[in-house]
């Protein structure tokens, strides 16, 4: 093939369809792995009285924090609090973990319970496994240190891949050498820019992780670069790890907050992708491919349509996780649903205030009213 040079005009599926596809594959996994009753110790359902409207909440993914409140465990898992309680909650260890003294960040559960007044989900039952001992659940860290760049700060102009492999602003470039939707995006030569990109994101990440060696299966190699991108205006989760945000997207949100919910947006992302790492995960993912909705032309030869509930429930998901992550990075997560708002239309109005809430942002207020107290309610937290 002859080449071209790059121009703004590159095609590429839109970061919202990328995030569908994903959305459709994480939603099976979750259904497939119902939490299993213990046969040893009886569960303890909560009744009406203990949890208000009684919604019942089970799935299964990465816990990112760990603390307890009054001797009893609390988990930050798939956007919600969970709380173990002894002996009430059915537990089950997978080898090497033999007890909760045994569970850390970066395990993964298999949870089922029930929401209380508080917001606390009230596990009734609760399967812990280590990450990458269970089929289905190792995580999507690089299959090779080798494989996966480190991040590079951005000191010229430049392209980057959908591997985050960077080459000359100038150099002449094949399309079908970009590696997918993500390849090929200019990443301008702006330090103050990527600088604060790069800050607030990695303040996002996860401690667990910033914490792991660059060869453990369960590190994701984050990497965040603002790219020059006029079409999109929201952030582009690419090959494992590496997150790309529009400048416009940038300059259009109001303060480091907002910026943070949309980053934290393509992190949560990558997090969900962790159940399709293994080969019982690619397996899901093609058996589900061609239930991917049509409505999305040119990304899979399919003529089935998306079950639009399923798709519905992951893209939850992934605000859920959203929030959790802004809130344990000292962020507003009530700023959350005000980014989405700002980046919905093509052009703002004059009046910004008659903009409407985007359904992902209205489902985020509702789990902020659950969940989060206002910023205002809480003691003043410093930028770092």
């Amino acid at each position: 093939m002859a080449h071209r040079p790059l121009t703004n005009r590159a095609r590429h599926v839109s970061p919202r369809v990328t995030v569908f596809v994903l959305i459709a594959f994480c939603w099976l996994a979750t259904f497939m792995a119902q939490p299993a009753r213990s046969a040893q110790t009886p569960p303890v359902i909560p009744t009406k009285n203990d949890v208000g409207k009684d919604e019942r909440i089970s799935g299964l993914s990465v816990i990112l924090t760990v603390g307890s409140v009054a001797g009893e465990r609390i988990f930050q898992v798939d956007g919600y609090r969970i709380k173990i309680i002894a002996p009430g909650t059915a537990t089950s260890f997978t080898d090497p973990i033999k007890s909760m003294t045994d569970v850390i960040p970066g395990t993964w559960i298999r949870f089922g319970g029930a929401r209380d007044d508080a917001g606390l989900v009230i596990a009734r039952t609760a399967e812990f496994y280590a990450a990458g001992t269970r089929k289905g659940l190792a995580a999507i860290g690089p299959k090779k240190a080798k494989d996966t760049p480190n991040y590079q700060p951005v000191t010229r102009d430049s392209i980057l891949d959908a591997n985050g492999h960077f080459a000359n602003g100038h150099t002449k470039l094949r399309y079908s050498d970009a590696g997918g939707p993500c390849g090929w995006h200019h990443v301008p030569a702006d330090e103050a820019l990527q600088e604060r990109v790069e800050r607030i994101s990695m303040r996002l990440v996860p401690d667990y992780q910033k914490q792991l060696a660059h060869n453990v299966p369960s590190r994701v190699s984050f990497r965040f670069y603002a790219v020059a991108d006029d079409k999109a205006r929201s952030v582009l989760s690419c090959n494992a790890g590496l997150i790309l945000i529009p400048k416009n997207a940038v300059e259009r949100l109001q303060n480091d907050d907002q910026l943070a919910a949309v980053l934290a947006d393509g992190i949560a992302l990558n997090f969900i992708r962790q159940l399709f790492s293994t080969a019982d995960g690619v397996k899901m993912g093609a058996e589900v491919a061609g239930a991917v909705a049509a409505g999305f032309p040119g990304v899979l030869a399919s003529d089935a349509i998306v079950n639009h509930v399923q798709a519905l429930k992951l893209e939850r998901e992934c605000a859920r996780i959203a929030l959790q992550l802004m809130d344990d990075a000292g962020y507003d997560p009530w700023q959350a649903p005000e980014a989405w708002r700002l980046l919905a239309p093509k052009e703002l109005p004059v009046d910004i205030q008659s903009l409407d809430y985007t359904r992902e942002g209205k489902y985020q207020l509702s789990i902020l009213k659950l969940q989060y107290k206002k910023a205002s309610d809480l003691p003043h937290r410093s930028s770092e």
